[in-house]
């Protein structure tokens, strides 16, 4: 027993002293490549954990993924598509992209966007690059890339737009207020140019929770009535969550209003401070309760004076007739 337990502890002394050391470039290379192709890879949250604990530097990882990523990419030609051999070089190319972030001021956002934009890499190696760039971008940035792939000359196709926005989703959730006022705008007009229900409905229903200018504006009832007279989806969700939503914006008495006017868009700087409570150029966020019996203050006021007119006059018309019958 004694024996066992000298062992465990010289191991782990070996275990922190590789540690405190540092993990050579063999050693990081190994380790990053049986990471990428496991089943279960390290999670984005942890990375920054595991770079601290074996003291891997910003230029160590980025020298190392730089070096994976040109051998992966040099096997392309050689490799069989869909084979378990072409699948794990894919595996490999998407966990360069996922880490680049995470090699502190190297400047990598060039690269993601150039991979990102060729249109002869793997769709879905493109749409880790771009998850990868928006995390790096700032506001402006974003924005830019988000018209690009969503809505303009780089549009990808509709299953690739079900992906993106998704990691818009998590980006804002994580990102500066700038940097989410910027993804909400690139959002709405990317919902203004949906052509169909499922994809219209996925980018609604991350504005609806985020932004309540968007919720309750005439706009997002125009897109709801417009595919709302689509033909029903194989997708009985799709249609069920539109039709609910569609009841709720009519529903509201007065609608706030936001600009989908990409060109306003476009011109407008994002990474400078944004107003209080803005989103997307909206324009006075006015009563917008739903007509579900809530009542606004001016109503409550105008029934309490009501109440009191009547009140007081039933009052003194008794106050009269117990005078008349005094006096008979």
């Amino acid at each position: 027993m004694k024996s066992f337990t000298r062992i465990v502890f010289v191991c782990l002394l070996a275990v922190v002293a590789s540690a405190a050391r540092g993990m050579d470039d063999a050693k990081l290379k190994e380790w990053l490549s049986g990471n990428f192709i496991a089943p279960e890879s390290m999670r984005w949250e942890e990375i920054d954990e595991f770079k601290k604990g074996f003291s891997v530097t910003d230029e160590q990882l980025y020298r190392k993924l730089m070096g994976m990523y040109r051998e992966a990419e040099n096997k392309w030609a050689t490799l069989t598509p869909k084979t378990p051999e072409w699948n794990r070089n894919s595996r490999t190319i998407e966990g360069v992209l996922s880490w680049l972030p995470k090699c502190g001021d190297i400047p990598v956002k060039e690269f993601l966007m150039s991979y990102a934009t060729t249109k002869e890499n793997d769709s879905w190696l493109r749409e880790s690059a771009i998850l990868s760039y928006l995390r790096e971008a700032n506001a402006e940035e974003a924005k830019n890339a988000l018209l690009g792939f969503l809505v303009e000359g780089d549009r990808m196709d509709n299953m690739a737009r079900l992906g993106l926005y998704s990691y818009a989703r998590s980006t804002y959730d994580a990102a500066s207020p700038e940097k989410q006022a910027a993804i909400l705008a690139a959002l709405i007009a990317a919902a203004n140019k949906e052509e169909g229900k499922i994809e219209f409905m996925k980018v609604d229903k991350i504005l609806a929770e985020r932004s309540a200018a968007y919720r309750r504006s005439r706009e997002r009832l125009a897109m709801l009535e417009r595919h709302g007279l689509e033909p029903p989806t194989t997708n009985l969700y799709t249609d069920r969550d539109l039709k609910a939503a569609l009841e709720e914006s009519r529903k509201y008495k007065s609608h706030t209003s936001i600009t989908t006017n990409l060109s306003s868009l476009k011109t407008r700087n994002f990474n400078l401070p944004q107003l209080a409570l803005a989103t997307n150029d909206a324009i006075a966020t006015v009563d917008d309760h739903p007509v579900t019996g809530e009542k606004s203050d001016s109503d409550t006021r105008r029934s309490v004076g009501t109440y009191v007119f009547f009140g007081l006059t039933a009052i003194l018309l008794l106050v009269v007739g117990a005078w008349k019958l005094s006096r008979r």
